[in-house]
């Protein structure tokens, strides 16, 4: 029986749930009953899914060679959590334990006689994580972010590589390493509640491990140092590991069954909603933010001490945001720029096994954003995406050292390789705001940052124009070069001050006439940047022991195809794209060499097949999706005569090392919709990609392997390995499907 007190707690719910819809005198039909979720309480349940996984080796140049192999692998395992929901608001924390799949391996110093297979293993990991969030009745939206572990065994196998009766066969060198990395992980997801108890969804994760040395060990020598007068701690392969996943998940939520269950009686009915209960995001805000991170940086060498580095590790950040939103209805445009303070990324070293070494490091004590943000809005809360530039005051340093064990060991030789100034990049990310009072808002934030790469010329006062590389090769300054390239992502807490008026006025969002539907299938276009991350590594035959990280913005712009089932708030749908890209950056390897190589990759066309599902009001979507991407990628290594005291300098040597076809990897993102029409749609979307890393073969002018021949031609080649983060604009015509109802 519908009694007075069900009546009461039927408008109650139904207000809430309405939010700006219910903030005019407007009559409205009789709908079906409704369960109001209660996302409440403690939970736990399984997931399974896959992804990318990088896994960068490093070597201080014992074998003079690097190596980033990546490929897919599957993951699955058990999370528990607790939710706590208020209003349409909704944080928590989570800690998950997961088994995987074999990691890809590979080979350095695949040009001599002796070369070293190269593996990791993570055969459980986890995450413990914040999480926080939107609500819609059976439907959530969140941004999630925090610690990552996982117990990687890091193993390196040295083999003899002459052809011959002994090819294959172990020596007595290895490089092994075993234990628990740390990490930072920072992600997206949705849930949908199939009933008062079970859940089901889709979650998306970024995560970056420290990196950790392995030191080379030679057991007939005192201590097991390989590298002889050189500090064993020195001469390690140094392994960083990277990962994308895409998973699907499903809980169990302990306690409570639904809060209510709301009802509209048969007939027309007036409400109003109470200004107090209608939050405007309209407005200039400011204020300040605190957090923590890791931060990546790649260090590459052209050879004068044949060693490259990666060293990734924690660091903190802190400081002050100012920006403007727009809300029109349920949905939120803004932009934003922010600047902060940041304490020291972690060092490394390159050279390790030499009589000189160089300590290497990057410090941004000072960085920022220049970003646009779109999301949904319900009531007080407020989840989005967020992208555009970055930058940060690098201060980059190499120190030589002495190297060799002895009294001079660790003093400084007067060779530097420093440079200083602004560099620019990508940031793409998300996250989640609540208003506690009229003017005042806190959040936490989500964001992964790639920056362009540097040169800092390798300096000598004891050569002529301070040329490092003058004294024996006579090679330009411009290719005697310490690279560097940095990678952060990051995870803060903020609090804004809103300038302007009290909660808001509510006849300001009397909704559109119409409520709009998304079920059906749609195609649009797309245009947009990002920031291309191309890694090339070399065995230590063609290019002089070397390896380069160039990184550089593009332009993309193409179509996409789909299909979206709407059932509730909860969206769901699958959708194909196709791109065409700009270049992207090149670079040089080998370059203190007499002979250097030009390597490139340009990918003018790729494509992503990808899940999504979200959360609908309205005319607004909000969404996280992930899949599979594609990406028609000429990788291209051609040598030149690198000599300026030679005539034929810059002329080419006919040795090339190419490689064409199509590359697959995985991609995760998230983004925002807006229904301008029943069918016509335009947004914004972010889009993190890492495809796997090929080989191309070192042929000379006659196409045969240009190794000496009792090296096996498969372990010489030039690896390359690809990272894009996109930001674009997006606008999509959707086919049939009428307007649901009318208000």
């Amino acid at each position: 029986m519908f009694t007075h007190k069900s009546a009461i707690l039927a408008a109650v719910a139904f207000a809430t749930l309405a939010g700006p819809a219910a903030a005019a005198d407007l009559p409205v039909k009789a709908a079906a009953p409704v369960s109001v979720w209660n996302w409440t309480g403690f939970y736990v349940g399984g997931n399974l899914g896959a992804g990318m996984a990088s896994s960068g080796f490093t070597d201080p140049c014992f074998y003079c060679s690097s190596a980033t192999p990546t490929a897919g692998f599957f993951t699955g395992g058990v999370q528990a959590g607790y939710n706590y929901q208020f209003g349409n608001g909704l944080v928590g924390i989570e800690a998950d334990i997961n088994g995987n799949s074999g990691f890809k391996n590979s080979v350095i110093g695949g040009g001599d006689p002796n070369s070293m297979a190269v593996g990791m293993a993570a055969d459980v990991s986890g995450t413990i994580r914040a999480r926080a969030g939107v609500v819609l009745n059976n439907t959530l939206v969140y941004a999630t972010g925090g610690a990552a572990w996982a117990d990687v065994r890091q193993t390196g196998t040295d083999f003899r590589n002459t052809n011959g009766p002994t090819f294959g066969t172990p020596t007595r060198f290895s490089a092994n390493a075993d234990g628990v990395l740390w990490g930072s992980v920072i992600g997206a997801g949705f849930e949908y509640a199939l009933s008062p108890h079970w859940t089901v969804g889709g979650e998306f994760l970024h995560t970056m491990y420290q990196d950790r040395n392995a030191q080379i060990v030679d057991p007939i020598q005192v201590g097991g140092n390989a590298c002889g007068n050189s500090p064993i701690t020195n001469c390690a392969v140094r392994g960083q590991l990277t990962t994308d996943v895409a998973r699907i998940r499903f809980n169990y939520r302990f306690g409570d069954e639904t809060v209510a269950r709301a009802y509209a009686p048969a007939g027309e009915m007036y409400r109003k909603a109470p200004a107090a209960a209608v939050y405007s995001w309209t407005g200039f805000y400011l204020g300040g933010n605190l957090g923590a991170g890791v931060g990546s940086t790649a260090f590459t060498d052209p050879c004068v001490y044949c060693s490259n580095a990666t060293p990734t590790g924690g660091f903190f950040t802190g400081g002050v945001q100012a920006g403007y939103n727009y809300q029109f209805g349920n949905g939120l445009v803004g932009v934003e720029a922010d600047v902060n303070g940041n304490s020291g990324f972690k060092k490394s070293l390159l050279g390790g096994d030499d009589q000189f070494a160089l300590a290497v490091g990057t410090k941004a004590d000072v960085s920022g954003t220049i970003r646009a943000r779109a999301g949904v809005v319900v009531n007080n809360a407020l989840v989005y995406t967020t992208a555009g530039a970055a930058w940060a005051d690098v201060k980059q340093t190499g120190i030589e050292l002495n190297n060799f064990t002895g009294p001079t060991l660790g003093t400084a030789t007067g060779v530097t390789a420093n440079a200083s100034g602004i560099l620019w990049g990508g940031v793409i990310g998300a996250g989640v705001e609540f208003a506690v009072s009229p003017n005042w808002t806190v959040g936490g934030e989500l964001l992964h940052t790639v920056y362009q790469d540097r040169d800092a010329n390798i300096f000598d006062p004891r050569q002529a124009g301070g040329n490092a590389c003058l004294q024996f090769n006579r090679v330009p300054a411009d290719n005697c070069v310490i690279r560097s390239q940095l990678t952060t992502d990051v995870l803060r807490i903020r609090a804004n001050y809103r300038f302007g008026g009290p909660a808001g006025d509510p006849e300001r969002y009397v909704p559109v006439a119409t409520v709009y539907n998304w079920t059906g299938f749609h195609v649009g276009g797309n245009a947009g940047g990002g920031m291309a991350m191309s890694r090339f590594d070399d065995p230590c035959f063609f290019g002089g022991c070397s390896s380069a990280t160039p990184t550089r913005g593009f332009f993309t712009g193409g179509a996409q195809a789909g299909y979206n089932y709407q059932f509730g708030r909860g969206l769901v749908g699958i959708e194909a794209d196709l791109n065409g890209n700009s270049n992207f950056k090149n670079s040089v390897i080998g370059g203190d060499d007499q002979r250097a190589e030009t390597v490139g990759i340009k990918a003018d066309l790729s494509g992503t097949i990808r899940g999504r599902g979200g959360l609908v009001v309205n005319n607004a979507l909000v969404y996280a999706t992930g899949g599979a991407a594609w990406a028609d990628a000429r990788q291209t290594a051609v040598q030149f005569f690198n000599a300026t005291n030679l005539a034929n300098f810059g002329t080419l040597t006919g040795n090339t090392a190419n490689a064409s076809g199509v590359i697959w990897g995985s991609v995760v993102g998230a983004g925002v919709e807006f229904a301008l029409s029943p069918n016509w749609t335009v947004g914004g979307e972010f889009l993190h990609t890492m495809y796997a890393d090929r080989s191309a073969n070192i042929a000379n002018a006659a196409g045969v392997s240009a190794c000496q021949s009792n090296v096996s031609a498969v372990n010489c080649s030039i690896r390359a390995q690809l990272n894009t983060d996109v930001a674009r604009i997006r606008f999509n015509y959707r086919f049939d499907g009428p307007v649901v109802a009318k208000y």
